[in-house]
């Protein structure tokens, strides 16, 4: 099979998958990862493997832009110090121990390849913490901690990886050297992402073309990743800045076409990379178990035991340690926080995609472990604490936090931001009545005009009426889901945008209109859609 053959059966499994697994409670994540494994072991697979400069240099970018431009930096903000503990102290430390232990059990390794793959191995992956977590409905507060460790830890890891793997290469190491460019980086992508995502957010709100805006919006995460690794950085936390300011400051004044088309496109295309990153790293299994075949299964199981337990006990060490000492910084509000939240946080550790391809990475740099290219077994070790941490911590997620209660929070919380949402509309349309009335007075002998003001006067009268009974129906236990209730109270709008469809299709048939005609009629027809969806 070709290349493009082997993408396009992907890509055909993911939508496959996707469609009879989507009423399932078990994260989509967990079922690629099993079935990429699956599939690595069936007669006539095809040879796949991640490729890192792939997921890295293309994938990793769009992933970093989309998760951080659909995200709050105000929440984000809020909670910066649990985010700055996990995403750099966190790193730091897993990266330290990892090394210490495979140096004890694996002496041949050397200290320089011993911190790569505690560096590897050390940033939980944002792409795995929200594909697993969108089905279970976490607390804010902690998906909030978890999302931006996410975004921001790989920074700190990559960096941590190219020094260590410098090191191996080149056997020289300085820490000075070490510690001031880690600042540098930290400090320099900080202020590129700033000055680019205003100067891009500038350029971008003039932009009227929805076409070309979408393709500007696209080649966005390049800018800002691709001259910040050039120049020696990693490029994720400037994309992460300049997402963060393109959709908190800039997305608010783009075209409403954009913002439409956006809101399909950018969710679609996250859910093709991601589905596509777990796939191959269970597809990567066959290889992987192929090269280091001759080492003994009982050496194997036992390096996979000590780093495994290594990275989960570690975490929870630096976890439960930092909420001790900054419990009231990190939980302000919260009781008893070390059971519960802290315990969340500490198994909520998924490694994923991004792990791998940075071993992939890893030059062959000819040394052996019992006959063994050292390359192959670090890979190995990651695939293992990557498939571990995936299908155990991810599945076993809805139980702990249903065991802590913190299914009835998260649950509370959906149905507050409901209410708010609710509350907000409402105000919405309350300011816009106010202001049709008032505008009434003013166009008074335009008849013409004031009678289309007093039809919108009626519409938002009987809308505000609809949005105040919503309010007053809910109870404050159960939660209303809020896309039935709004194709329910729609309902008549959309039978009659059909019986439009059935007729903009007769047109079409009998050669009245063409299909240029026909297209544009019917977005007009699907943007009133999208309009009664928001009733």
């Amino acid at each position: 099979m070709t290349q493009l053959s082997i993408y396009v059966f992907l890509f055909s499994v993911i939508v496959l998958l996707g469609q009879l697994f989507q009423k399932s409670t078990v994260p989509l994540a967990l079922i690629l990862v099993i079935a990429g494994m699956l599939l690595s072991f069936a007669p006539y697979a095809p040879e796949m493997q991640l490729d890192p400069n792939l997921v890295l240099n293309f994938f990793l970018p769009l992933l970093i832009y989309q998760i951080s431009s659909f995200s709050s930096w105000k929440d984000v903000k809020k909670q910066i110090r649990p985010i700055a503990s996990l995403s750099i102290g966190h790193v730091i430390f897993i990266t330290a121990l990892v090394a210490i232990v495979i140096h004890a059990v694996v002496p041949q390794m050397g200290w320089p390849l011993a911190f790569v793959l505690g560096a590897i191995i050390s940033p939980p992956d944002d792409v795995a913490i929200v594909s697993i977590c969108e089905k279970i409905r976490m607390p804010e507060r902690i998906f909030i901690i978890l999302e931006g460790e996410g975004m921001f830890n790989d920074a700190a890891a990559l960096i941590l990886f190219r020094f260590g793997l410098a090191a191996a290469i080149t056997h020289t190491f300085s820490i000075v050297h070490a510690f001031s460019a880690f600042l540098l980086v930290i400090i320099g992508e900080t202020l590129y992402g700033l000055v680019l995502g205003n100067v891009l957010g500038k350029i971008r709100q003039k932009i009227t073309n929805t076409t070309l805006h979408m393709i500007a919006a696209i080649i966005t995460p390049f800018l800002a990743y691709i001259p910040a690794v050039m120049l020696g950085g990693t490029g994720v936390l400037a994309t992460s800045v300049v997402g963060f300011l393109i959709g908190n400051q800039y997305s608010i004044r783009f075209t409403p076409e954009y913002r439409l088309i956006s809101f399909g496109i950018w969710p679609a295309l996250a859910f093709a990379i991601e589905g596509l990153i777990f796939l191959l790293v269970g597809l990567d299994l066959r290889n992987i178990l192929i090269h280091i075949s001759v080492i003994p299964l009982a050496t194997l199981l036992c390096y996979v035991f000590l780093i495994v337990t290594t990275v989960i006990v570690g975490r929870f060490i630096w976890v439960y340690s930092t909420v001790i000492l900054f419990s009231k910084l990190l939980f302000p509000h919260k009781t008893n926080p070390i059971l519960r939240n802290s315990f969340l946080i500490a198994w909520a550790g998924m490694r994923g995609g991004i792990s791998l391809a940075a071993a992939l990475a890893i030059p062959s740099l000819y040394f052996h472990v019992d006959g063994v290219d050292l390359r192959d077994l670090l890979i190995f070790l990651v695939l293992c604490v990557i498939i571990f941490t995936l299908i155990v911590q991810g599945l076993s997620l809805p139980y702990f936090m249903k065991k802590f209660g913190l299914d009835t929070i998260g649950q509370n919380e959906q149905y507050t931001e409901h209410l708010s949402e609710l509350h907000a509309r409402a105000q919405m349309i309350r300011t816009a009545f106010e202001w049709l009335q008032q505008y009434k007075h003013q166009i008074k002998d335009d008849k013409k005009l004031l009678d289309e003001v007093n039809f919108y006067i009626n519409e938002y009268q009987t809308l505000l009426k609809k949005y105040q009974n919503r309010i007053s129906e809910h109870d404050g236990k159960d939660f209303h889901d809020e896309n039935i209730e709004a194709k329910d109270s729609a309902s008549l709008l959309l039978q009659i945008v059909k019986v439009e469809q059935k007729e903009l299709l007769r047109l079409w048939r009998e050669e009245k209109i063409n299909l240029r005609t026909r297209n544009k009629l019917l977005s007009l027809l699907d943007h009133q859609v999208q309009r009664f969806s928001l009733i």
